[in-house]
């Protein structure tokens, strides 16, 4: 039938047809197993299954499940029930989605999700809306402009570009800048080991640490040496380059003796120096800088 216009009546099968023109007002109980509908003003599809819909309006899907096929583009729909199995390279400009359950959305764009859960979002951008709960999620890449209220339980946060953390329970922060902390429970600690040190005539000083950020740091010296006693002293400076002796040992430091020196006064910089006690007779020595911040 080519170029004709059924206006009333029913059409109980139409097999391996081709309708190329007209009008179908109503298709009731009927199946389409195949060829192509152009146009569907008004009516409804009960189920579509492998079918590739590239053109047209779908003002409602009720209770319907698509199993496979294309859906090229859905302007204003509404889908208040149902599963969309797989929407490949789909762009959803309007409407709203109640629910997805188990879908995978590999491309395109979610503007704004209302409800919902996202199980995966792997190099996704977010650029708007709230996220109330991210649960055991691992975000890979993209962007979250806007965090608010959200309790992360698990997970990583690669990249936090801007935005607040109130609260980090049992979190690895890899890289990144922090701009301002409030409070921190745990003070820092720092070592700095110098090990198998020989001891000369003259004072010989180490290289020089920046203890401006130590709320309290000493020099822990050992004597490993079988033989030969060793003074030490710490030094202190305010521009890395002119030195003022703080602290000293009062006597030499004994082979397989160790002595802890801990500075009076406070100044940016602060190292230890270190020779033989007696002059041609070398120690071998052992220094641990140890600073605790604030």
């Amino acid at each position: 039938m080519l170029g004709t216009t059924i206006t009333a009546g029913t059409i109980t099968s139409v097999l391996g047809t081709t309708i190329t023109a007209g009008t179908i007002t109503g298709v009731l109980g009927a199946t389409v197993t195949a060829g192509t509908l152009t146009n569907l003003l008004n009516g409804t599809l009960t189920s579509v299954l492998g079918a590739t819909i590239t053109a047209g309006t779908l003002t409602s899907v009720l209770g319907t499940t698509i199993t496979a096929g294309t859906l090229t583009s859905v302007l204003g729909t509404t889908i208040t029930a149902g599963t969309i199995t797989s929407v490949l390279g789909t762009t959803i400009t309007a409407g709203t989605i109640t629910g997805v359950l188990g879908a995978t959305v590999t491309a395109g764009t979610l503007t704004n999700l209302l409800n919902g859960t996202l199980t995966s979002v792997l190099g996704a951008t977010i650029t708007a809306g709230t996220l109330t709960s991210v649960l055991g999620t691992t975000i890979t890449a993209g962007t979250l402009t806007s965090v608010l209220g959200t309790t992360i339980t698990a997970g990583t946060l690669s990249s936090l570009l801007n935005g607040t953390i109130t609260s980090v329970l049992g979190a690895t922060i890899t890289a990144g800048r922090l701009d301002s902390i409030t409070s921190i429970s745990q003070k820092s600690f720092q070592e700095i080991p110098t090990l198998g040190i020989t001891t000369a005539d003259a004072y010989t000083p180490l290289s020089p640490v920046t203890t401006s950020v130590f709320g309290t740091y000493s020099f822990f010296v050992y004597n490993s040496g079988a033989t030969g006693s060793a003074d030490a002293r710490v030094e202190i400076s305010a521009n890395g380059t002119n030195w003022f002796t703080d602290v000293d040992t009062v006597t030499g430091i004994a082979a397989g003796s160790v002595d802890v020196l801990v500075p009076q006064r406070f100044l940016k910089y602060t190292r230890l120096a270190y020779r033989s006690s007696t002059p041609g007779t070398p120690a071998t020595i052992s220094v641990y800088f140890n600073g605790q911040g604030t």
